[in-house]
């Protein structure tokens, strides 16, 4: 080649992708990436949760395996906690797993025998007080200051011994029969076919009670029964508690109630109400509405208390159930003010009406879908609550009352109705209980001598799930079917009949208990 020639250069040929290829590229990467990890969380959560020896003869708690590094099984007991627990019981079939909620350990229980073995443990070892103080002011509203946590602890074995007003007489026989009075007064008005909002009564109100016409001619109500029965209990069972004023001054309190524990998840975790989340200023609001309704009444009892006057719409305060007025002599005594007086008193009305209501809702639902199931109670109840229609005064008639109501004999001469009752507990009430570890606790599964035992460790978070052992096939022949005789036991030779619970402890015990028990 001739040194004095020119070169020409050639350019380069380069090509960009485009844009789109480089972005699907990048997701492509984080896809795989995150596909990898989950695989590795999975292999290596699979392998350090099984259970280990630990001290004593003991094995540490086996631990569902997860999919997510530190939040572990936060989206799965989140959006679909029923079918994870339910997996988790079949896999561990010794009574107990774990489970990682944000990097804490939280055991289930489902167990009976070793449940009932850390619900006897002292406080120091297994203690449900901190997330009860968590509770009392996330939720009802407890002030938080120092003061107010030291009246809290120096109140609790006070607290305690009121409640025992509502299982013992005679306070608990005063209850009942305050409870049946305004039973048999309001039971007419169930429903009352007024066709104007302005004459039905609250609970058709919230109930959305419209009268209709059949084709036919009959003249129908078509109604809402959820809240119609819940809110016809709360009316009628409220009074023995907290008195008639009360519940007559504050129509809609017991609403703000139901939107409080819609949002009790919300309110427990301690988010403020400018957040745009509309659960949670709902309920807050809610709850305002409902602390401030409390206030005013221990404001009220206060008075009373003082000999000053109450107020003209406070003049049946004699007829305050004996567990308010003896909580109100704790107050004074250890100088509780009014905002740590209304947090404990509608910690108390939520506890008393969130489950149960909703129980004689579920257990009448199940009922009335039978027509012999119904036809069966109605025979076995008729000796023992009796209806009459009074005789026609000038003409006009009056509604049907009831005459007679035996509660004892219901509770202890009408199986069917028994077994329908804890039937429905067991199957319609999901209640939990819950103790922080203080101490290292070893558990055993059974009663056996040679059952498998596992260690609580201290800082660890336990949970007795009574609703996840009430549906466990073990125990319970095709438990998610709802059966009324379910529980009802007749032996063959004598003819005894007997009502057992066995092993549902729906409010936190499992002692084995009979019932009733009736000759046949």
């Amino acid at each position: 080649m001739d040194s004095n020639a020119t070169v020409t250069p050639v350019a380069n040929l380069q090509i960009h992708p485009p844009r789109w290829q480089g972005l699907d590229t990048t997701w492509t990467t984080a896809a795989v990436a995150l596909l990898l990890l989950a695989i590795t969380t999975r292999f290596i959560s699979g392998f350090l949760g099984t259970s280990k020896p630990a001290q004593n003869g003991s094995q540490t708690v086996p631990m569902l395996p997860y999919w997510m590094p530190i939040i572990g099984h936060i989206p799965q007991f989140s959006f679909a906690p029923q079918s994870l627990l339910n997996k988790a019981r079949d896999a561990y079939r010794s009574g107990i797993f774990s489970l990682n909620l944000g990097s804490t350990t939280h055991n289930i229980i489902f167990a009976p025998p070793m449940g009932g073995t850390l619900m006897n443990q002292k406080h120091s070892i297994a203690n449900m007080d901190s997330v009860g103080k968590h509770v009392m002011t996330a939720v009802f509203g407890f002030p938080k200051s120092k003061a107010s946590m030291e009246r809290y602890d120096a109140s609790l074995t006070g607290l305690n011994t009121c409640y025992k007003h509502l299982t013992s007489e005679p306070y608990l026989g005063e209850m009942v029969q305050s409870t049946i009075d305004v039973t048999k007064r309001n039971i007419a008005n169930l429903v009352t076919f007024s066709e104007s909002t302005v004459d039905q009564v609250a609970w058709e109100r919230t109930s959305n009670a419209e009268t209709i016409t059949k084709p036919q001619g009959e003249q129908v109500v078509e109604i809402s029964m959820m809240p119609l029965i819940r809110d016809f209990i709360a009316a009628s069972a409220n009074p023995s508690l907290i008195g008639s004023d009360f519940v007559n001054n504050n129509p809609d309190f017991f609403q703000d109630l139901w939107d409080m524990d819609r949002g009790f998840k919300w309110l427990a975790t301690g988010l403020p109400a400018w957040l745009p989340i509309p659960q949670v200023w709902k309920a807050k609001i809610a709850r305002s509405r409902a602390f401030n309704a409390v206030r005013n009444f221990d404001e009220v009892m206060e008075k009373a208390a003082n000999g000053e006057d109450p107020g003209q719409d406070w003049q049946d305060l004699d007829n305050v159930g004996p567990v308010l007025t003896q909580r109100l002599k704790l107050y004074r005594q250890l100088n509780f003010n009014m905002d740590e007086r209304a947090a404990l008193d509608l910690c108390l009305l939520w506890a008393m009406n969130a489950n149960a209501n909703m129980l004689v809702f579920w257990m009448l639902n199940h009922i009335y879908a039978d027509k012999y199931l119904l036809a069966r109670l109605r025979e076995e109840i008729a000796p023992f609550v009796h209806a009459v229609q009074p005789k026609q005064l000038f003409g006009v008639p009056e509604p049907p009352r009831i005459d007679t109501f035996d509660h004892e004999a219901l509770a202890n001469k009408c199986p069917l109705l028994k077994s329908c009752y804890i039937e429905s507990l067991r199957l319609d009430s999901a209640t939990w209980s819950f103790r922080v570890m203080q101490e290292d606790l070893i558990l055993a599964a059974s009663r056996e001598k040679d059952a498998e035992k596992f260690l609580l460790k201290k800082g660890t978070y336990t949970h007795i799930a009574h609703s996840i052992h009430h549906t466990d096939p073990a125990y319970f022949d095709d438990p998610q079917t709802w059966r009324a005789d379910r529980h009802i036991k007749r032996e063959e030779e004598d003819g005894e009949v007997s009502v057992n619970m066995g092993t549902i402890r729906p409010y936190g015990k499992f002692k084995e208990t009979h019932m009733l028990k009736k000759r046949g």
